[in-house]
């Protein structure tokens, strides 16, 4: 359960990574998935996700929530600038689980197994397809977070 938190968490820091290096106009599907991995690899997404995670796991939720925030930062920025509506809306729905994520496992009234399941309990079929788009859209995400 655990590391399916972290390698979501993974992915969606790695979508995080997008935008630091866009221009103004809108990027194509190659341009966006390029910046979201080179960013990712730049900032050292994967590990900084991971990090976070471990420490949630510690107790320290203010790490991981500001670590989360930064990403659905990232993630907002590289869905306003692509022209792929399919991976803005992927990107919409990873910013949304993130938020739902960090409130969830943020929650100081619950324990670490009911925030893990309440987390987990967002996803429906329809995301899980919309994120699917962005994981073959983005192959190289699914990389950076193995």
């Amino acid at each position: 359960m655990l590391k399916k938190i972290s390698v979501t968490a993974a992915v969606i820091a790695l979508g995080l990574s997008t935008l630091s290096g866009c221009s103004s106009g809108k990027l194509s599907t190659e341009e966006t998935c390029a910046l979201l991995v080179d960013k990712a690899t730049e900032l050292s997404l994967a590990e900084k996700t991971d990090s976070s995670v471990r420490a949630l796991l510690e107790g320290d939720d203010a790490s991981f929530k500001s670590a989360m925030e930064e990403v659905t930062a990232l993630l907002q920025e590289a869905a306003d600038k692509t022209d792929d509506k399919k991976l803005a809306d992927g990107l919409q729905v990873s910013i949304d689980q993130n938020n739902q994520m960090i409130e969830s496992l943020t929650d100081d009234d619950l324990t670490l197994m009911e925030k893990i399941a309440k987390s987990q309990d967002t996803n429906t079929t329809e995301d899980s397809e919309k994120m699917g788009y962005v994981n073959t859209a983005c192959p190289g995400l699914a990389e950076l977070g193995q």
